[in-house]
């Protein structure tokens, strides 16, 4: 899998005022089937590829990029060690001619192995692994179109002589390497038009992009139209043969940019060297609805509904699908998958709001939250983001600081933070739990905490595990009434989907109620279970947050239900709406930036472009902070 990453830190002030959202761009690139072609051509298309998956996040320069080198080689073998030097030779002048540099890596030169009486060898592989800073995360475009766009094709070599199809996918499904892959033959002409998108990345005229690797064109204009779930028509025309035309991987990208902004990306793009191509066409026409829809020399040689193309594609995975989880559950994913237009957001709240964590008297007037972790944690950098930008002043609070005497009295909130405390051996939140209940001083601690009428708690997966063992959400009890189980689909859950907020007493989630908002669930074990159907009875007026789908419904199919949760149950409060427990992670979520596609054009979504891109999960944290203001 090749693909690029992009992690988002600082702020800083452009020379008008605004806040700009830093960061830095990850990415890789490896291609070794066109190494056994061609060794150097296979090192120069691994730049190619590492560099195309960076271009779509705005950087700081592209001389600025460096990388790590990994080399796997059967090098002790005949000829082996004689083809990695041409590959290094040639990996060491492509960088020097763009400017990059590796600054690291490793090498493992023994991949061959004898098994019975024939030496099997690994191909000779280099990967690449690319950093670089982003100068503004909000400009970072990702394969998704939305509505009616131009598709345009941009080789990144300049030109569209060749058409090699060596090394490539159609020549591996036929059992074939070929004897002539791609290459770049000209890495003054990459870095030229690198450079140009770039520009137009960095002023808004690209609205999405892909790059062209395995698979070659066609499949980077199928992945454009399954990731987006849109319509999509190319028409394309050339006296090149149609197989190579589609299916060669040489090194370019798609971009898609507004209608009204095709003359002035072809132009820029020219002045920058390259030949840029008009492919095709976005259409505003989702799921069931939409076609994809291809001409070559005006012959209709593809013309077939998305979702019966998407499912070929899906053919494999779910395939390997069933050895993961249940045919159930497969057979939920792909009715879904067939049945989703687009997932349907709704928010009826305003989440606007002045944060103070800029001001002096930040450091001695905002109320004090203990961020709690233990062994195995990873949530707690996101969870106390979220509540210092609702204006709490955030303390870092391990288990061992309260073994070891430390209090909870100059506390009005605690956060039970996500991860994988002792790693779930126990079970997920069991250790913890045992960590609270079986040490005295401890335990007393946590009650005296929950008892007392000016506090708040709030716990995200692994920390609403721990609440659930606590008995801290419906009415306190001191044996359990409410379990998290093993997700019905038997494996952990990374899924980004919608839920709905329900009426509850919760003090977070005060006026939130009605709307419909996107959440990333992160979990192995988050299947609310109830001690009897009286107990769920009892707790149903508590039930915070619920799994929906696409059309707002509540659902306990997989996967906009991850974990099976009996009527999509997903977060559940107290009594008396202070202590609210909740699997999916709005911690991680709470600023637009952090959303897979954030959708703005959908009712009641904003943007607070005075400080900062709050999402409106950004009101529940600010929520808690004005009833520790009333409540002090």
């Amino acid at each position: 899998m090749v693909g690029s990453v992009f992690r988002h830190d600082l702020k800083w002030n452009d020379d008008d005022g605004d806040i700009i959202k830093v960061g830095a761009a990850v990415s890789v690139g490896e291609q070794p089937i066109k190494g056994l072609v061609n060794p150097e051509a296979g090192a120069r298309m691994t730049i190619a590829e590492c560099l195309t998956n960076l271009v779509f996040a705005p950087i700081t320069d592209i001389k600025d990029i460096k990388m790590s080198g990994n080399w796997m080689w059967a090098a002790k073998c005949e000829g082996e060690g004689a083809r990695l030097v041409r590959a290094c030779t040639s990996l060491c002048t492509g960088l020097k001619e763009i400017g990059c540099a590796i600054d690291g890596g490793k090498d493992s030169l023994s991949m061959a192995a004898r098994v019975d009486d024939e030496l099997v060898k690994a191909p000779g592989t280099i990967v690449l692994s690319a950093y670089v800073g982003c100068t503004d995360i909000n400009k970072v475009v990702t394969p998704v179109v939305t509505g009616d766009m131009t598709l345009i094709h941009i080789r990144m070599d300049g030109s569209s002589a060749f058409n090699r199809l060596g090394g490539s996918a159609l020549a591996q499904c036929f059992g074939q390497i070929g004897n002539n892959c791609p290459d770049v033959d000209d890495f003054t002409s990459f870095v030229q038009i690198f450079n140009m998108i770039q520009h137009l990345i960095k002023n808004g005229t690209v609205q999405a992009g892909h790059d062209i690797s395995d698979g070659g064109l066609i499949t980077c204009l199928l992945e454009i139209a399954f990731s987006s779930n849109i319509q999509l028509e190319c028409s394309a025309s050339s006296e090149t043969d149609i197989l190579q035309f589609f299916f060669a991987e040489e090194s370019g990208v798609v971009i898609a940019v507004d209608n009204a902004d095709v003359n002035e990306a072809i132009e820029c793009l020219k002045r920058g060297g390259a030949s840029p191509v008009v492919i095709g066409y976005t259409e505003a026409r989702y799921g069931p609805d939409a076609h994809v829809r291809i001409k070559y020399n005006g012959l209709v040689v593809v013309h077939e509904p998305l979702n019966v193309l998407r499912e070929i594609w899906e053919e494999t995975s779910d395939r390997l699908g069933t050895y993961q989880t249940t045919s159930l559950c497969l057979e939920q994913e792909r009715k879904n998958r067939m049945s989703t237009r687009l997932v349907k957001y709704y928010c009826n709240f305003d989440y606007n709001f002045e944060t103070h964590i800029w001001d002096e008297s930040y450091f001695t007037t905002a109320p004090n939250i203990a961020i709690i972790r233990e062994e195995g944690s990873n949530g707690d950098r996101e969870m106390a983001a979220a509540f210092a930008y609702a204006g709490f002043q955030t303390f870092d609070v391990a288990m061992t600081d309260l073994l070891e005497g430390h209090t909870l009295a100059p506390y009005k909130g605690i956060a039970f933070v996500g991860g994988f405390s002792y790693a779930d051996v126990l079970g997920s939140a069991r250790g913890w739990a045992a960590t609270i209940q079986y040490h005295e001083d401890v335990s007393r601690q946590f009650k005296d905490f929950y008892s007392r009428r000016d506090t708040f708690s709030f716990g995200v997966c692994n920390g609403c595990q721990l609440m659930t063992q606590l008995g801290w959400i419906g009415e306190f009890q001191e044996e359990a009434n409410v379990f998290l189980k093993d997700n019905t689909c038997g494996r952990f859950e990374s899924f980004f989907g919608p839920v709905l907020i329900e009426k509850t007493p919760s003090i977070m989630l005060k006026d939130m109620e009605g709307s419909v908002l996107g959440l990333w669930s992160s979990h192995g074990e988050g299947r609310f279970t109830f001690k009897s159907s009286e107990a769920y009875g009892s707790l149903k007026p508590f039930v915070a947050l619920r799994y929906v789908n696409s059309e707002g419904q509540v659902t306990e199919e997989y996967p906009w239900n991850p974990n099976g949760s009996i009527e999509g149950t997903a977060a559940i409060c107290s009594k008396d709406g202070r202590h609210l427990a909740m699997m999916p992670h709005s911690d991680r979520t709470f600023m637009t930036w952090q959303w897979p596609s954030y959708p703005l054009n959908q009712p009641g979504f904003q943007s607070n472009k005075e400080r900062i891109a709050l999402s409106p999960w950004s009101k529940m944290f600010r929520n808690a902070y004005e009833w520790v203001r009333l409540n002090d």
